[in-house]
C-alpha cells in the first residue's frame, strides 16, 4: 500500500427539531403573557402537556386582573392551524369572550394576526376546541386575547393542529 494516500471518512451527525405536523404543534414551546399572578402561573404551563385543572399544583398559567389580558407563543415555524384546544382553570370564572389571533407578527404581542376566532368561551375546569374558519389560519405567532375586558387569563393547556406550511 502507498504511504501517500489516506482514506478519509467523515461522518456528520446532528439532530434537528422536526416540523409537527399530526401532533400538537404547541407541545414544549416557551410562552409569554401580559403578566404573573405570581410564581405558579407562568406562561409555560399552558404548554407543558399537562391538563390537571388545579391551578394550585402549578399546572396552569395565569395573568393578573387586567384590562385586555393577552397570552401568546411563538411556533417557531409556520404553520396553518385549524383547531385550537383551550382547557381553563378550575377555580375561576372560566374563559368568556376571548379571541385567537394567528399570523406572522410579534408586533404588539400578535394582535394585529388575524383572526382565527372570536367570542371563545370555555367553562371553568373544561377543555373545548375552536376551529379557525374557514379554512384554517396561516402564521408563526399565537395569541389569545380577551379584548376590551378586566379580567384575569387562566390556560391550564393550550394545543394547536395543523400543517406545516413554510412561508
Amino acid at each position: 500500500m502507498d504511504s501517500r494516500l489516506l482514506l478519509v471518512f467523515v461522518c456528520v451527525w446532528g439532530v434537528a427539531k422536526p416540523h409537527h405536523s399530526t401532533d400538537n404543534l404547541l407541545a414544549t414551546i416557551r410562552a409569554t403573557q401580559s403578566s404573573l399572578l405570581d410564581f405558579r402561573g407562568d406562561a409555560s404551563n399552558a404548554v407543558d402537556r399537562n391538563t390537571n385543572t388545579n391551578y394550585e399544583i402549578g399546572s396552569c398559567s395565569s395573568t393578573k386582573v387586567e384590562m385586555s389580558p393577552w397570552w401568546s407563543v411563538d411556533m417557531f415555524y409556520h404553520y396553518r392551524v385549524f383547531v385550537v384546544k383551550i382547557t381553563a382553570n378550575r377555580d375561576g370564572s372560566g374563559i368568556r369572550g376571548a379571541e385567537i389571533l394567528i399570523g406572522d407578527s410579534a408586533a404588539v404581542d400578535g394582535k394585529g394576526n388575524q383572526l382565527c376566532a372570536r367570542d371563545v368561551n370555555v367553562p371553568s375546569g373544561e377543555s373545548a376546541s375552536v376551529f379557525c374558519k374557514p379554512r384554517g389560519v396561516h402564521g408563526r405567532f399565537m395569541t389569545i386575547i380577551i379584548p376590551g375586558k378586566t379580567a384575569a387569563l387562566a390556560l391550564c393547556e393550550v394545543e394547536a393542529f395543523g400543517a406545516h406550511e413554510p412561508h
